[in-house]
């Protein structure tokens, strides 16, 4: 009898570690459909405009399996890389660029501290050092990982980051369902 019991436990993990691997493989593509819509929402954001490319390049998408990292996919693989480093704040100074990310001539007085480093920078620490808290089988986080990105959310509203939200819940609700 415990030998059954036992045969029967072994399957029994064995068939949800068949599942896990299922879902895992379908939570990489729809990791990947966030990322493109992460990068969409915030160019295609009315009113949006890039500096430095930085915000953008900062933007990375992670999958965690039982709190361990699985994978990360990163705007920076597929955007054209910052043309500066991150602006830092100035007083009464504005930056000016002959030709800017968007390929604009402008200028800007950047408002919020930063390290003066590069978003993709900050995008690859994230995913090396950020462990989600709680105790799931998966989680996603979408970060975008420049100092300034919430107050280009919520001063601007161009970040992108509510459309991206939105897309996730309404694509959550299709993409992983059992097939």
């Amino acid at each position: 009898m415990p030998q059954n019991k036992r045969t029967i436990a072994k399957a029994l993990d064995g068939y949800k570690e068949y599942i896990a691997d299922q879902v895992e493989s379908q939570l990489k593509k729809y990791c990947w459909s966030l990322l493109d819509n992460a990068i969409k929402s915030r160019q295609q954001a009315p009113g949006s405009h890039n500096f430095t490319g930085n915000l953008l390049n900062s933007i990375v998408v992670c999958l965690y399996r039982e709190g361990d990292p699985v994978i990360a996919y990163f705007a920076s693989s597929l955007v054209p890389e910052a043309i500066v480093p991150k602006m830092r704040k100035r007083s009464r100074r504005r930056v000016f660029f002959s030709k800017d990310y968007d390929g604009e001539q402008s200028a800007y007085l950047p408002t919020v501290d930063t390290n003066g480093g590069w978003g993709r920078d900050d995008a690859q620490k994230f995913f090396e050092y950020y462990r989600p808290k709680g105790n799931h089988l998966f989680d996603i986080v979408v970060a975008y990982t420049v100092e300034y990105a919430d107050w280009v959310n919520y001063e601007r509203g161009t970040a992108g980051i509510v459309r991206t939200m939105q897309y996730a819940e309404d694509l959550g609700r299709t993409f992983l369902q059992v097939r």
